[in-house]
C-alpha cells in the first residue's frame, strides 16, 4: 500500500530575516544625493516602463473636412468664373465675327459651370427636388474622381475659346481654365497620394430613400 508523504512545515518563525534596507539621504537634501535611494518602488521585473517613441510623437489633427470645405468653395468661386467667361463670349461674339461655333461653346460653358455649382451648393445644404434631378442625370458628379474629370475635360473646352473674341477680356479664359485644369488634376492626385482626405466624404443623398449618407472612398472616387 501506497503512503501519502506530507511535507513537514517548520512553524518556528524566522528572527533570523532580515529586509532590505534603502540607504536614506540625511536630512534635507534630495533623494538623487544618495546612491541607491528612490522614493517610489522598482517595478517588478518585466513590466519596466520601456519607451518606443510612440508616445512622443504628437497627435494628429484630421483635418480632411477643413480640406473638403476649402475645395467645395474654391470650385463654387471657379464656377462663377466660367460662368462670367460664358456670358461674356456671348456679348463679344455678338460685337465681333459672330462666330456660331463660339456661341455653342459659351452656352456649355454656362451649363457646366452651373451644373457644378449647384452641386457644391447643395454640398452645404441639399436641395431635394434638385438633388434628384442632377443625381439621375449626372450621378459622375457626385463621385470624387469623377467629379475632377469632368472638371479636366471642361477645362479643355474653356481654353478653346477663340481669343479674338475675347478681347482684353482674354485674360479670364485662362485663369478659369487653368484653375479648372489645375483643381481637377489636384483632386485626382489627392484621393491616391492623401486618400484620408476623402475617407469621409458626403455627397447629398437627401431625397433618395434607404441611401447611405455616407459614401466611403471606394464609393465615392
Amino acid at each position: 500500500q501506497s503512503k501519502l508523504i506530507v511535507p513537514k512545515v517548520s512553524t518556528t518563525p524566522n528572527f533570523n530575516f532580515k529586509p532590505a534596507t534603502v540607504k536614506m539621504p540625511p536630512y534635507g537634501e534630495p533623494d538623487w544625493s544618495a546612491p541607491g535611494a528612490t522614493a517610489t518602488p522598482a517595478p517588478p521585473a518585466g513590466m519596466e516602463n520601456v519607451n518606443h517613441g510612440v508616445a512622443n510623437q504628437a497627435p494628429s489633427k484630421d483635418r480632411s473636412k477643413l480640406w473638403q470645405n476649402l475645395i467645395s468653395v474654391l470650385l463654387m468661386g471657379l464656377s462663377s468664373a466660367m460662368v462670367a467667361l460664358g456670358v461674356l463670349t456671348m456679348l463679344d461674339n455678338l460685337s465681333g465675327p459672330q462666330d456660331f461655333a463660339e456661341y455653342f461653346i459659351a452656352i456649355y460653358l454656362i451649363f457646366f459651370a452651373t451644373l457644378l455649382f449647384f452641386y457644391e451648393l447643395m454640398w452645404w445644404c441639399t436641395i431635394v427636388p434638385m438633388n434628384r434631378l442632377i443625381r439621375k442625370n449626372f450621378g459622375f458628379i457626385y463621385k470624387v474622381r469623377g467629379k475632377a474629370l469632368y472638371m479636366i475635360v471642361i477645362a479643355c473646352l474653356c481654353i478653346g475659346i477663340d481669343s479674338n473674341i475675347l478681347g482684353k477680356n482674354n485674360w479670364l479664359k485662362w485663369v478659369a481654365g487653368i484653375g479648372w485644369m489645375a483643381t481637377g488634376i489636384f483632386i485626382v492626385f489627392a484621393t491616391f497620394a492623401a486618400p484620408t482626405v476623402f475617407a469621409n466624404y458626403n455627397s447629398p443623398t437627401a431625397g433618395f430613400p434607404g441611401s447611405d449618407p455616407v459614401e466611403q472612398l471606394n464609393e465615392t472616387v
